[in-house]
């Protein structure tokens, strides 16, 4: 079966035509940043006709960034995609502009990590966590070799169990999610908290009022920073206890580290991270992390997969 997979992200539209196993082509395009979902799903279908313009996929899936109603297509409130402050058919909506065909909607990292699982680092295991690290930190789950939604689309969202309790009175950033340990956005706030409360750092001197990208990350704990270094630390720990937590809930083979942020921060903090699971692992209930191999397109890759192995949202019969 030939499929097109889509990733939509707050930035860009990824999108690849998938044939026998293999990506046979792919495009992308910037994200509108400003309009409706309607506009979001103009520019969706335009990158679909882009990488299929003789229709030749009989499914579309699409990865997107939200807990998706199991079953419907649907993406509730997105907070990085224009607009999108309430329900949105989004197998309707791309069906309509793709000639009725069939379209299948799941969250990006669902997608992205049964990728991993189908065709990259996870290949040969069933039981598999998929932690990408980015603004936040999203994930996915296989168990016993099937993508789990749960019956609220919120199966694998490991970025939101808590790892500590909240100090109300300490000043502390966040609420106590990993998230708030370990994804850039939160990592950011507690950075300029420090700086402003007085304490030097690198990660200041180098972008000044703009964002702290990944590789600002990257920079500054190359250079020895302080500040950095703790706040990395902490992130290491907060995802140890999280992943050593879901391992021994589920019994966990393998975790498959990815995202924008894992990536810069590369093999010593992955293999800090594992020995840290290691330290907390129950009844030798450790799990290796290895590194997402199939890179920018894993998430259009496995919303193609996605497509073709689950049942039909949006489209014709």
């Amino acid at each position: 079966m030939v499929a097109v997979g889509v990733d939509l992200g707050g930035t860009k539209i990824m999108a690849v035509l998938f044939e026998d196993g293999c990506v046979v082509d792919q495009a992308k395009k910037s994200t509108p940043r400003v309009g409706t979902p309607d506009d979001v799903l103009d520019a969706v279908a335009s990158v679909v006709r882009k990488v299929d313009p003789d229709g030749r996929a009989e499914r579309i899936g699409i990865g997107v960034p939200g807990p998706v109603r199991p079953g419907t297509g649907v993406l509730p409130v997105a907070r990085n995609l224009p607009g999108w402050d309430h329900d949105v058919d989004v197998a309707a909506g791309l069906s309509r502009r793709c000639g009725d065909r069939r379209v299948v909607v799941d969250n990006d990292v669902n997608v992205g990590t049964l990728a991993e699982v189908r065709l990259g680092a996870g290949v040969g295991c069933d039981n598999v966590l998929g932690v990408f690290m980015g603004t936040g930190v999203g994930a996915g789950l296989v168990l016993d070799g099937v993508l789990r939604q749960g019956p609220r689309g919120l199966a694998g969202e490991i970025g939101h169990t808590y790892v500590s309790f909240r100090d109300r009175s300490g000043g502390d950033v966040g609420r106590g999610e990993l998230e708030d340990y370990a994804g850039r956005r939160m990592m950011e706030l507690r950075a300029r908290a420090r700086h402003e409360a007085g304490e030097p750092t690198v990660l200041v001197d180098l972008v000044g009022d703009r964002r702290m990208k990944s590789s600002t990350w990257a920079e500054a704990l190359a250079a020895g920073d302080d500040v950095a270094c703790s706040i990395i630390d902490d992130a290491t720990d907060a995802m140890a206890a999280a992943i050593a937590g879901a391992i021994a809930l589920v019994d966990l083979e393998l975790i498959v580290l990815g995202g924008g942020m894992a990536e810069r921060l590369g093999d010593d903090f992955r293999l800090a991270l594992e020995q840290r699971i290691v330290d907390r692992a129950f009844a030798e209930g450790f799990a290796p992390v290895r590194p997402a191999a199939l890179g920018d397109v894993g998430g259009a890759i496995g919303a193609a997969l996605r497509a073709t192995e689950t049942a039909v949202e949006g489209g014709a019969p």
